[in-house]
């Protein structure tokens, strides 16, 4: 939330001062002739900048729980292939199980502290290929084992999917150029305001500064849910958590795991 207060801080404090100084400098009688046009212009300004706000704000809502959907189906993929495993001959169901439980660990205590700074961990993307070339590896000796097989491939292939999914999301930024469009289009909607004319000042900066927020609101939702790894409404590793909890509780990770360099 220090984000959210921040920039409505700042929007609020631009209002307020640029409003009482417009105030001071201009004279409610010079604005009087003007008050229709300047209503009709704000009617035009607002509603095309609101609009453009609005629409930013649902798409990065839109995405951002897109985002945490690919989260849930990349765990869901990695429980699959370890129950999976438990039909294949010892060996590789323990080589695969042991794999799932490092990608997991790895995932949890290394990987989404790094994509707060817009990295994936190099560890975990070994263990992804690892995993992969085990699958690929299997030499089914039955029917049960084809099919174990194919269906293992099949959620492999949506881990690496949805990975790859969360490495672009979690490196996702709004360009400087849409920042610039936000930033005058804020500005310019909070300045026509100033040009109406009010015998109760107090009140007229109070509903000044209430747009203010209203925009600077918008603003930190567009970040926030821009970010979905990196602000302070960040997607946390919960489904992750819970596999440790539920479906790799009887297997540790390799030595060392919890202490892994980016």
């Amino acid at each position: 939330m220090t984000l959210a207060l921040f920039i409505t801080a700042v929007l609020v404090l631009i209002a307020v001062v640029g409003q009482v100084f417009t105030h001071k400098m201009v004279r409610q009688d010079n604005l009087e002739p003007s008050q229709g046009m300047v209503e009709a212009m704000l009617g035009v300004v607002g509603t095309l900048f609101s609009l453009l706000l609005g629409l930013l704000v649902a798409n990065a809502i839109e995405s951002y729980h897109e985002v945490n959907v690919q989260v849930s189906t990349e765990a869901n993929a990695l429980a699959n292939i370890h129950r999976l495993a438990e039909g294949l001959n010892p060996a590789a169901r323990q080589s695969i199980q042991d794999m799932c439980a490092d990608y997991n660990h790895c995932v949890i205590n290394t990987e989404w502290a790094a994509m707060d700074k817009m990295e994936m961990a190099p560890h975990c993307w070994d263990v992804y290929g690892k995993l992969w070339s085990a699958c690929v590896q299997v030499m089914p000796t039955n029917d049960r084992e084809n099919n174990l097989q194919a269906s293992m491939l099949e959620s492999a292939k949506i881990l690496g999917e949805t990975r790859r999914g969360r490495s672009v999301a979690c490196r996702a930024q709004i360009s400087p150029v849409l920042w610039t469009a936000i930033f005058f289009g804020s500005a310019i909607t909070i300045i026509f305001t100033y040009f109406f004319t009010s015998k109760m000042g107090r009140l007229h900066t109070l509903l000044t500064a209430l747009i203010a927020i209203s925009l600077g609101l918008n603003i930190w939702l567009l970040a926030a849910y821009s970010q979905p790894f990196g602000s302070d409404l960040k997607i946390k590793p919960e489904i992750f958590e819970l596999l440790d909890k539920q479906v790799f509780k009887y297997q540790s990770p390799k030595p060392g795991i919890d202490n892994l360099k980016q």
